[in-house]
């Protein structure tokens, strides 16, 4: 049997695609591992979304926004009525996530009467109730978001 023996062209080219096979999967494991810390990174970051400024004009009021729900749950409360500062929040029909309205104000610092009206079932007594909260405005604070879902009234 007689040995060939491969053309330098031959070996070049054989070299060459070992390198690019190297570097090709080098490139790939890096991106892999970048792409992993980039994503760790994105999972960490902080979510906040409201204003980073005071509200343009007056720096002295404070923005805030008041998103009224429906109970979620089949049957739930319905919400009648709701008043902040002693304002009307006109409330729209319930849609399929239970949205029913929102309202927004500028207010300076202080405290705030926060007042809603629950509907519930017609075989609860009282069939309507009513809740109260006192909601206080920090000097500090840019943005205060209220969610009102039933009977319960969250402060963000």
């Amino acid at each position: 049997m007689k040995h060939i023996k491969p053309s330098p062209l031959f070996m070049m080219l054989c070299t060459a695609g070992f390198f690019i096979a190297a570097i090709f999967l080098f490139q790939r494991e890096t991106l892999f591992k970048t792409s992993l810390i980039f994503n760790s990174t994105c999972l960490a970051q902080n979510t906040y979304l409201g204003p980073i400024t005071p509200v343009k004009g007056n720096p002295q009021l404070i923005r805030v926004e008041i998103i009224v729900n429906d109970d979620p749950k089949l049957g739930g409360l319905q919400i009648k009525e709701v008043h902040f500062n002693e304002t009307n929040i006109p409330l729209k029909p319930r849609d399929i996530n239970g949205f029913r309205g929102q309202g927004s104000f500028q207010l300076p610092p202080g405290k705030y009467k926060l007042t809603w009206v629950v509907n519930r079932d017609k075989f609860a007594w009282p069939r309507s109730v009513s809740h109260e909260q006192i909601v206080t405005l920090d000097p500090r604070d840019l943005w205060v978001q209220i969610s009102i879902q039933g009977e319960d009234a969250s402060i963000l």
